[in-house]
């Protein structure tokens, strides 16, 4: 008996970036010369995918949304390939809610 390979998993075209590291960030862009800077428009961090979910503070409240809908903010984890297989649903909202376009210039 064979077992079914479960339901299928639609991607968005930012949700396929995010997950296999093409996200359009200025870090990515950096890598490949066609950014001169790699800071994410905060000025903390290189702008990662990694920066824009877990710490970038004008995501926060898109960021308080996710968890509350994962309700287990005391498990919140930092690790997005779980963060991904748990609750494929809501970080899909929670991505397709990112404006990368918009990060890439100098203000949000």
């Amino acid at each position: 008996m064979q077992n079914s390979p479960g339901p299928k998993l639609t991607l968005s075209r930012k949700l396929a970036a995010v997950l296999n590291g093409h996200a359009n960030t200025r870090a990515y862009l950096y890598r490949f010369n066609l950014r001169d800077d790699a800071r994410c428009i905060c000025g903390h961090n290189h702008q990662t995918m990694d920066h824009l979910l877990f710490h970038f503070e004008k995501r926060s409240s898109q960021r308080e949304v996710l968890k509350h809908q994962i309700n287990q903010e005391r498990n919140w984890m930092e690790i997005k390939q779980e963060l991904i297989s748990k609750y494929k649903k809501v970080f899909c909202e929670f991505i397709d809610s990112i404006d990368f376009e918009r990060l890439l210039q100098n203000e949000q």
